[in-house]
């Protein structure tokens, strides 16, 4: 359904900004008779603006989907982390959230970093030598 949104868009900004472009050229010629510019000037105002606006709106539309999806992820991310806190008694490791969270084990790193500069938490070293977070609960 994205795919046939982005489509769409390209088709009525690719059509409107042709016409508003064909059009104007149209009525800047100094040979154009003022019946073929008045034609013109229809055109843009028939054709190239609410294809246009169309494209315009959906392009709107698509972000905010995506910014509402991106919401929607960090906040699932925040409660799996909590959860997972909860569940380990405040002790977390990179390769744990980032098994359970299905993300990267960069991102991981980076989104604990994050969180424990956030809520103050503490560090300690596991017997193999990576950190576990210690978050108070």
């Amino acid at each position: 359904m994205k795919t046939v949104k982005k489509v769409f868009t390209g088709v009525f900004l690719i059509f409107g900004i042709s016409i508003l472009l064909l059009g104007t050229i149209y009525i800047a010629n100094p040979n154009a008779s003022k019946k073929d510019k008045e034609g013109a000037l229809g055109a843009i105002v028939l054709f190239s603006l609410p294809s246009t606006a169309i494209g315009t709106w959906l392009i709107w539309h698509l972000r905010q989907q995506h910014q509402q999806q991106l919401k929607q992820l960090n906040l699932d991310k925040e409660q799996l982390f909590l959860h997972l806190l909860q569940q380990q008694g405040g002790k977390i490791t990179v390769t744990n959230f980032a098994l359970s969270a299905k993300i990267s084990i960069q991102e991981s790193k980076e989104y604990l970093d994050q969180k424990a500069q956030q809520l103050n938490a503490g560090f300690e070293t596991s017997d193999e030598g990576g950190i576990i977070y210690k978050f108070p609960i």
